[in-house]
């Protein structure tokens, strides 16, 4: 089917559910391109092998394999207190291994699992706006409960998900696509991503030169040392899911930062 304009897309919300839509769904500046350090902050929400299924919608049950949190843009909670709070309504989610979220980056060619939730189920009309403004409509039966779908990302841009049902609306879902490979190609020098069970974390200074790293009190590497360039920028991978304190150590200055870094993710640390 071919996407129509965004236009028609807006009068469409407007008849179907009886109200405008009012979120903010501005894209990026035009020309602006995510980094392998953005996408790898969301390794846990996509693949890049097609997913094997054997239907377009299947029934998804969340009991047993809940997720310990799900984010609302750059706000979290407990999976419990979301239910406990939105239960009922209409809503659209990325899932990812441990949660889920709302709005997620990845690269070109890459396949997510959406969860749809509706507590009647019945037939649903899903869109999907594509970067240019375009918009495809395509209908799904959609079980009671949770029902999954697979979304490919296939042009960069990005893409924003909503569906309608019983003319009630979704909450929106975004979708940010990259248009570099995954894993990118390492060039000279660590790798920018986390290795597997890792998060990578990045000490970056304008004024420090020369200091030293210690993960959880053991010295691990420094900037300008072990062959790393004297830059004042130095990057590491530590063990994912667990409490670290790091520590850089220049002469009589001592800089720490401590907490929970996650697997997968890339952790900015400004000196």
């Amino acid at each position: 089917m071919k996407p129509f304009g965004l236009a028609a897309c807006m009068l469409l919300f407007v008849l179907v559910f009886g109200m405008p839509i009012v979120y903010s769904i501005d894209p990026p500046d035009d020309g602006f391109e995510y980094s392998s350090e953005d996408v790898s902050q969301f390794t846990d929400f996509f693949t890049m092998d097609a997913p094997a299924t054997s239907s377009e919608v299947e029934s998804y049950n969340p009991s047993g394999r809940e997720p310990s949190s799900v984010y609302f843009g750059d706000r979290s909670t407990s999976y419990y207190t979301y239910q406990s709070t939105y239960s009922g309504t209409n809503s659209l989610w990325i899932m990812g291994s441990s949660s889920w979220a709302q709005r997620v980056i990845c690269p070109l060619g890459a396949y997510l699992s959406l969860l749809a939730y509706s507590s009647s189920g019945g037939r649903a009309d899903f869109y999907e706006i594509y970067p240019d403004g375009g918009v495809l409509r395509k209908s799904y039966s959609f079980y009671p409960g949770y029902s999954r779908l697979i979304f490919e990302a296939d042009e960069v841009g990005r893409h924003i998900l909503i569906f309608a049902l019983n003319n009630q609306p979704s909450n929106v879902v975004i979708v940010d696509v990259s248009g570099g490979g995954w894993p990118p190609s390492p060039g000279p020098g660590p790798s920018p991503w986390p290795s597997a069970g890792s998060a990578r974390v990045i000490f970056s200074s304008s004024w420090l030169r020369g200091y030293s790293v210690f993960v959880d009190g053991s010295y691990v590497g420094g900037d300008g040392q072990g062959g790393d360039p004297l830059d004042g920028t130095y990057s590491l991978n530590v063990a994912g899911n667990q409490y670290h304190t790091l520590e850089i150590s220049s002469g009589d200055q001592t800089y720490s930062e401590e907490g929970t870094f996650l697997t997968g993710y890339t952790y900015r640390l400004s000196i």
